[in-house]
């Protein structure tokens, strides 16, 4: 298992932008893409990726400035740092279990899919290490190496259902058939937000509120352009943090640019998964009777959406309000303050873009993660220093968006420590997940063919001679 591992390491560290295309080219040819095709897809994949990380960065380096001055100006005295999921990804690598995980995830994937409980293929391996985190904060809580690798074990479980169950209105609402997103750090929120849904399904008058985002732009008519919406959260965004009206003016353009840019890139990466989809249906007519499999990759190919940015820059200085207010809160959201999009892109396609609810379930997300990252601080803490982590200044404890504010690493470990009340709220929320998940798939669906329906009637109405 080490020599595997060693070879796993090799492979980690020539980097994702090398060997993600790489296996995507092997998963094509094995489909029966020629290799021309296949070396295109593989290339233009990667070249979508490396872009939307680069928008990402782009906006982070913007956005992350103007929120700490936000952060500074409002006096929040809170002594647990967001140091960013980069910072807790590179701890958890840094860990025995980390180069391990790999493999041993890599083969219970597949034996999974082999036996039809998934029909997720997870090939985005780098997105292994939020699976890897639930079994090392397990261990670090439990001193357990078997409780750690169970963690891990059943992180990777129900992220490839919750893929599963996910895969079919999040295909239909981004455009990506045959496609899943088994990334821990956006499936995990699904967990909170089906069951809210159902309760906003039940209750009269909020149940009616309709509206989602390209219905407010149009509405909203110049102001509710992606760029303008962008410029206009830039600059109050700007004009909270303090800033001159020169760099509120251009915090609110680069925001803009990110708003219309991404979407270009994720259109590249439509452009490379073309022929994979089209070579992966005929493959699995021909040899496994039509028998459906997704390929899994990163949600980052979510968060171009429109509807998901706009959503994110709202409620992006919204989070420092509720770290300021929340009740045993000690969380200071920093520097993941960007990854935002990541938790809410999965909700946005669950409630078919309705503004309203978005905001709502969005909101409570947040909430979510704030103290599930604070319960959490302690361990993950105890990781970062134990890999020579320094402790930033000021700070009490570490904590980030990713590792364990993520529900579902949240419950894992709770439930594994045999924390009496981390169990019985674990088992409450998954509870309610499994009581609700049928019907809220099925209307989620059912919303998204109501409106191509409506969409179809009016183009013809439209085409009709008089």
């Amino acid at each position: 298992m080490e020599m595997i591992a060693s070879y796993f390491k090799i492979i980690f560290d020539i980097g994702p932008n090398v060997v993600l295309p790489f296996f995507i080219f092997l998963f094509a040819l094995a489909l029966g893409t020629k290799a021309s095709k296949a070396i295109r897809a593989a290339i233009f994949i990667a070249i979508a990726l490396i872009g939307i990380k680069m928008v990402v960065a782009f906006m982070g380096d913007n956005l992350g400035p103007a929120m700490k001055a936000l952060s500074k100006n409002s006096g929040l005295k809170l002594d647990v740092m967001d140091v960013g999921w980069g910072a807790v990804a590179a701890a958890i690598w840094a860990t025995p279990m980390g180069a391990i995980g790999i493999p041993v995830l890599l083969i219970f994937n597949l034996v999974l899919l082999y036996f039809r409980v998934t029909k997720t293929l997870m090939v985005d391996i780098w997105n292994y290490h939020h699976l890897i985190t639930a079994g090392v904060l397990t261990y670090y809580a439990t001193d357990n190496v078997y409780l750690g690798f169970a963690g891990m074990m059943l992180a990777a479980f129900i992220t490839w259902l919750t893929a599963d169950w996910a895969a079919p209105f999040l295909q239909k609402f981004y455009g990506l058939p045959g496609i899943s997103m088994p990334t821990l750090s956006s499936i995990s929120e699904l967990v909170i937000a089906a069951p809210i849904n159902e309760l906003l399904d039940r209750i009269p008058g909020v149940k009616n509120i309709r509206g989602n985002f390209d219905s407010v732009r149009k509405y909203l008519g110049l102001f509710g352009e992606p760029a303008v919406l962008a410029v206009i959260i830039g600059l109050v965004i700007g004009i909270m943090a303090k800033y001159s009206i020169k760099d509120s003016l251009n915090l609110a353009m680069n925001l803009a640019a990110v708003m219309i840019i991404l979407p270009k890139v994720v259109a590249i990466l439509m452009e490379g998964l073309m022929p994979i989809q089209e070579a992966s249906s005929e493959f699995l007519q021909k040899h496994l009777g039509g028998r459906e499999i997704f390929l899994g990759l990163d949600s980052a190919i979510s968060i171009g959406h429109p509807s998901v940015l706009t959503a994110a820059l709202i409620l992006t200085p919204f989070v420092l309000v509720l770290a300021a207010i929340l009740p045993g809160n000690q969380m200071l959201p920093f520097a993941d303050i960007t990854v935002i999009p990541f938790r809410i892109a999965f909700v946005v396609a669950l409630v078919n873009g309705n503004v309203f609810r978005t905001l709502v379930i969005g909101a409570v997300v947040l909430v979510q993660v704030l103290l599930c990252g604070t319960v959490t601080s302690p361990v993950l803490t105890k990781i970062f220093l134990a890999v020579g982590g320094k402790m930033p200044e000021g700070a009490v404890g570490v904590a980030s968006f990713s590792g364990g504010s993520l529900f579902v690493t949240y419950a894992i470990m709770q439930t594994l420590s045999f924390i009496l009340s981390g169990v019985i709220i674990s088992a409450v929320v998954f509870g309610l997940f499994l009581l609700v998940a049928k019907s809220q798939q099925r209307k989620a669906i059912k919303l998204m063919e109501d409106e191509e329906e409506n969409t179809y009637a009016a183009i013809q109405n439209k085409s009709t001679p008089l």
